[in-house]
Order: C-alpha cells, then sequence, then structure tokens
C-alpha cells in the first residue's frame, strides 16, 4: 500500500515539472520559470479605487509577463465584462501585445488597463471580471477570472425646516443612508430667492447612519414681487407684501461631507421653506410704509385725512379774517 502511494505522489510531481519534452520548471525568486518554452501569466496588479463605487468608473491595471524562456508571440488580450461591469462605446476590448520575450516580467512585463463603467445597482462585495489571452495562431485561448471588489460609500440625507422666526431658521438633517458621514457641513449657497445674514455654512462634524442633529441660519426671503418698487406690490389684509400664492419656496441646502473610503462627496436638497416666516424681518422693515400705500397711490384712508385737515385749515383761516373785519 505504501509503495502506491508513493508511486502516485511521484507521478504527481513529475506531472507538475514536466509540461513537454525537453522542459522543465525551475522555482526561483521572482517566481517558477519554464525552460523551453513560452509560458504567459495574467494577473490583476490594481483597481483603483480600491473598491469600485457603484454608478462610477474603475481601472483595473493588468500585469502580462512570460515566465517561459521561449518568446511568446502575437499575444492579445480582450476584457469580457459582464454585469456588473461594462466599456463605454466605442471602446475597444481587445489589446494586441504583439510579441512577449522569453522571461519578460517583473519590472519588464507588459501592464495594460481598463477603465471599466460599474453598474449603478451592483452589489457589494466581490465581482467577477473575466479576460482572455491567446499567443500564436490565436486558434486556442485561455480564460482567467478575477475578483473585482465593490462598495457604495455613499450615504443619504434628509432636509427639514423645523422652525423659523424673525431671526433664526432652524433645519433638522437626518443620514437617511446606510453609511457615515464625516467631516460634515452644511451650507446655504447663493441663490437668488433668499439672503442669508451671518454665517452661510456650520460644521456638524460626524454623523452616522440614521442619526440626525439641527443646524441653525438667519435666512431672509428675497421672493418678494417687485422688491425695487415695494409700492407696486401686492399687499395682504395686515400690509403686508405678498409673495406667491402658496407662500412656499424651495431653498437649496448643499451637504458635503467625506465617504468611508476617504472621499469627499456633495449632496444638495431643495427643501420647502415658508417665505412668509422666512421673509418676516425684511416685510416687516416695509410694513409701516406699505400700510399707507398702495399700487403706487394713497390709499381712500389717507385721502380722507388729507381732506379733513385741508377743510380744516380753510376754516381756520375764514375765522381769523372775520374777526379783523369784525374789529375793523
Amino acid at each position: 500500500m505504501k509503495k502506491v502511494l508513493y508511486l502516485i505522489i511521484a507521478i504527481s510531481i513529475l506531472s507538475s515539472i514536466t509540461l513537454v519534452e525537453g522542459s522543465s520548471a525551475i522555482s526561483t525568486t521572482s517566481g517558477v520559470i519554464f525552460t523551453g518554452v513560452s509560458y504567459l501569466q495574467i494577473s490583476l496588479v490594481n483597481q483603483n479605487p480600491s473598491s469600485a463605487d457603484p454608478g462610477s468608473y474603475v481601472d483595473l491595471l493588468f500585469k502580462v509577463e512570460n515566465m517561459g524562456t521561449e518568446n511568446a508571440e502575437n499575444v492579445t488580450l480582450e476584457l469580457l465584462p459582464e454585469y456588473p461591469f461594462y466599456l463605454d462605446s466605442g471602446v475597444s476590448a481587445v489589446n494586441n501585445l504583439g510579441t512577449v520575450n522569453g522571461l519578460q516580467n517583473g519590472n519588464n512585463a507588459f501592464l495594460v488597463k481598463y477603465k471599466v463603467k460599474v453598474d449603478k445597482d451592483a452589489v457589494n462585495g466581490d465581482n467577477e471580471i473575466k479576460l482572455k489571452y491567446s499567443d500564436g495562431d490565436s486558434l486556442s485561448y485561455s480564460i482567467v477570472t478575477f475578483n473585482v471588489s465593490v462598495s457604495n460609500p455613499r450615504t443619504d440625507f434628509d432636509v427639514i425646516v423645523q422652525g423659523s422666526t424673525d431671526t433664526s431658521t432652524t433645519m433638522a438633517i437626518a443620514n437617511i443612508g446606510a453609511n457615515s458621514a464625516y467631516s460634515t457641513i452644511v451650507r446655504i449657497p447663493q441663490q437668488e430667492n433668499f439672503m442669508v445674514s451671518g454665517a452661510s455654512a456650520s460644521i456638524i462634524g460626524n454623523l452616522d447612519a440614521g442619526d440626525y442633529t439641527l443646524v441653525s441660519f438667519q435666512i431672509s426671503s428675497m421672493n418678494i414681487a417687485n422688491v425695487s418698487n415695494p409700492s407696486r406690490a401686492p399687499l395682504t389684509s395686515s400690509g403686508r407684501f405678498i409673495t406667491n400664492p402658496s407662500n412656499i419656496n424651495n431653498i437649496t441646502v448643499e451637504i458635503s461631507y467625506t465617504d468611508e473610503l476617504g472621499i469627499r462627496r456633495v449632496v444638495q436638497k431643495q427643501v420647502p421653506f415658508n417665505v412668509m416666516s422666512g421673509a418676516s424681518t425684511y416685510l416687516n422693515r416695509t410694513q409701516s410704509t406699505s400700510s399707507l400705500f398702495g399700487n403706487g397711490n394713497l390709499s381712500s384712508n389717507g385721502l380722507t385725512y388729507i381732506a379733513i385737515g385741508a377743510v380744516g385749515i380753510v376754516i381756520v383761516v375764514a375765522i381769523f379774517k372775520i374777526r379783523k373785519r369784525k374789529k375793523k
């Protein structure tokens, strides 16, 4: 029984060393060298980013080495992308390398890069991609499979206006995604309908998935009809300017954060904002003048007061004249 076992082991060793007649495998510090033949070896040496982001691109760098002592002629590589990987339209999957010399390996090896699009719905984890290569007459070929790491490091946010007064607007920022957000900053960018007094950005730091925080800004609405000519702006019953029928506008809120891969990202949200409450500071300043004017003319109450005053002045003047005549 032992003799049979030794024979099996010996045959296995010989079959792993002897490739063809007259060739042999030699172990060296740079790997196994095959004498008397060409022996192509393909490896994925780098992917950038190290974890592919769904919906974006990943660069795959392959190394082509000849670990044999004989030249490999007419070497061709062809990437075989399958879901969730794609090549852009017009980009060739085939690379013709020509001759790869014997023992052309290590730093002298061929490097071939492919820029691959990752589907937006790619599943987190290792996803396979295949590469076909051939040499000689191209009638025979080999296919090797590599794992490409995919991970979605992004997160998402929900933003609502929690309260607004003449002096401050408070917003709630919630991390509704699956990943943490680091070094998070909330900013109100410049926009047509709103003006920020004081600081327009607030640093909230790290925000874990499922957590929320509050930020406050001094926001005034600039979406007031005919701001350059307030006397032409329509008024409410209380003498305030009317902005729009619903009194609601969307304010742009910008959230920038660092994801789990160390990439800086920016998310913009359109947040419903009550322009009447947000604009009350501006409206209060103009209310004292707007209550007396409408459509560029004096109101009926104003005309009444002026008429009464004029009549009073005429009566007083007449009384003085009558008294002077009586004295004479």
